[in-house]
């Protein structure tokens, strides 16, 4: 069922006021409780919002959308977050063997047709993935500018609400609360990758006021597709 424009009129007015936890405490313990999963890339920002949830609920669902094509040191990331938070429940969601099969059976599609590539690897096993779940938790700025740049703090998509805790935080918030909890960050991180997703179409980010500029370097392409509605 599509969640109803008043609720999330409500829900942004009332979260407005709330901090990044108390946002991720509300939605998780209050508005939807076993029905909300965070989607977590286990990029160079994602500890942040892993951390508020390990003060939250250990057990909480969190997913992440392996494409095949994540870079080691993501991996050996995801391991060092989840041990050092000890959180609980983390599954690893996968594109269709069938999928790949038909449309990427030699793993090169990502060279001519990036949009299908993402949608084969990270839309379509989210969106099946999420039918089991009212919302999902996504770590989106609105200081990353490009499409990003008037995210709301909820918002509706695929008839799921996705909840942006850190929707109004600035890069100096980022900064200091990796700091201040001194959480190690992506090795990646320290080579100059700001921003980080599958190994063929991440570089290193070539403009430090744009952090997302070494994704589909050249391209017109900012989202992978999980962000967008296909309802509209």
């Amino acid at each position: 069922m599509e969640p109803s424009a008043n609720l999330l009129k409500k829900l942004n007015r009332s979260f407005k006021k709330l901090s990044p936890i108390e946002i991720l405490e509300e939605s998780i313990n209050v508005v939807f409780k076993n029905k909300i999963t965070y989607v977590c890339s286990f990029g160079t920002e994602s500890a942040i919002i892993l951390h508020m949830i390990s003060k939250i609920d250990k057990n909480l669902q969190i997913i992440l959308i392996n494409t095949n094509f994540l870079f080691n040191e993501t991996h050996q990331y995801k391991d060092y977050l989840m041990n050092r938070f000890d959180l609980n429940n983390l599954k690893e969601i996968f594109p269709d063997s069938n999928d790949l099969l038909l449309r990427d059976s030699k793993n090169v599609l990502w060279q001519t047709d990036q949009d299908n590539c993402c949608n084969i690897r990270k839309v379509m096993p989210l969106q099946k993935e999420l039918k089991n779940y009212n919302a999902w938790i996504s770590g989106r700025k609105s200081y990353h500018d490009d499409e990003r740049k008037n995210l709301p703090i909820l918002e509706i998509v695929n008839s799921k609400i996705v909840v942006n805790p850190l929707a109004n935080v600035t890069k100096e918030f980022v900064d200091l609360y990796f700091e201040k909890e001194n959480i190690n960050r992506h090795p990646l991180f320290q080579k100059g990758y700001l921003s980080i997703g599958c190994i063929h179409c991440t570089k290193r980010t070539t403009n430090p006021d744009n952090i997302r500029s070494g994704r589909w370097s050249n391209k017109i392409k900012t989202e992978c597709g999980i962000h967008y509605d296909k309802n509209k």
